[in-house]
């Protein structure tokens, strides 16, 4: 496997698993100390101030939390390649 393959799958994996883990970290607190989170926006039920308030809420969170988790795939891939064990658990992989 190409070094840029394992990037590649290890970054997305990571980014993706933080953006689901933060946004229901988000549902539950929001569901904890606000409202009910819209799960359809075009229900009548749903207000617009809830349905707005939701989306830009959950899209910044989701956001930073894939961002924080590519970051850290990042510097946890360049810490495995400065030691000896990492290099060799690299190498093995890659190769």
């Amino acid at each position: 496997m190409k070094p840029h393959t394992l990037w590649t799958i290890i970054g997305t994996s990571t980014a993706i698993i933080s953006g689901v883990a933060t946004r229901e970290a988000l549902k539950h607190t929001t569901r904890r100390h606000a409202f009910e989170p819209p799960v359809n926006p075009d229900d009548p039920d749903v207000r617009w101030r809830e349905a707005l308030l939701w989306g830009a809420a959950s899209g910044i969170a989701v956001g930073v939390g894939r961002i924080l988790g590519w970051k850290m795939a990042s510097s946890g891939l360049r810490r495995a390649r400065r030691t000896r064990r990492g290099q060799r658990l690299l190498s093995r992989i890659e190769d």
